[in-house]
């Protein structure tokens, strides 16, 4: 392993550390768009309200299954802008990439849940 100054940025990680966190972090968007999928479901199943049969659901129950969902879909997007930015700052100007994307997936995520309340 090499441990020159040129390869250790100056938190200990490696320079290009950020890029793949940033890059990993984007590429886990779907898994974690499902998973909050699955929680918001099971949200209303708890409350007892099923969005699916077409009865009108009540604001609480929309908002009691729509933030959580959306706290968990949104976790890999911040990751993967505040990991860009990190590798920005190292010097990797191709980080603005999976910047812009980690940020338009959340602001793309968050305006679908807020039509769906």
């Amino acid at each position: 392993m090499d441990a020159s100054p040129r390869s250790i940025g100056s938190s200990g990680y490696g320079t290009t550390t950020p890029l793949i966190w940033s890059w990993a972090c984007v590429v886990l968007v779907p898994v974690f768009f499902f998973f909050s999928f699955i929680a918001a479901q099971g949200i209303y199943v708890l409350v007892g309200h099923d969005p699916s049969t077409g009865d009108v659901t009540p604001l609480w129950a929309n908002l009691a299954a729509g933030i959580p969902g959306l706290a968990i879909a949104l976790l890999p997007c911040i990751a993967g802008v505040v990991f860009a930015r990190r590798a920005l700052r190292a010097g990797h100007r191709s980080g603005i990439v999976p910047l812009a994307l980690a940020a338009l997936l959340g602001v793309g995520m968050t305006v679908l849940v807020i039509v769906n309340l």
